[in-house]
């Protein structure tokens, strides 16, 4: 099933989506979540959304934002997240636990014992 902790899947899965025509910055959900995390304390969020709304594609970025594995600071530099100094700090900062459920195996004694 591969790497946890400081995956690049989330990284390159939101490299390559940033690379395409049609592409559409939303970074401004992750200012949401630093004033949470900053000015309210919040240490957990369950974000949902219904079927094909782009839960993955938020769930990438705010990987490749947050997570260790890959430095972002360029990937990040042209997008709307840049322009907030109190952000910056708070990039590439944090380890970074992936897990993809579309991958898991059906049979969970495959996964526990090998």
């Amino acid at each position: 099933m591969g790497m946890f902790l400081n995956s690049i899947v989330p990284f390159e899965e939101y490299k390559n989506l940033s690379g395409t025509r049609f592409f559409v910055d939303k970074t401004e959900l992750i200012e949401e979540l630093i004033q949470a995390i900053a000015v309210d304390g919040q240490r957990y969020f369950c974000i949902t959304r219904p079927r094909r709304f782009g839960k993955s594609v938020m769930a990438n970025m705010v990987g490749a934002f947050f997570g260790k594995a890959v430095e972002g600071k360029d990937m990040f530099a042209s997008l709307r997240i840049a322009c907030l100094d109190y952000c910056q700090p708070y990039l590439n900062s944090q380890n970074l636990i992936y897990i993809d459920f579309s991958r898991m195996p059906r049979d969970l004694d495959e996964m526990i014992f090998g």
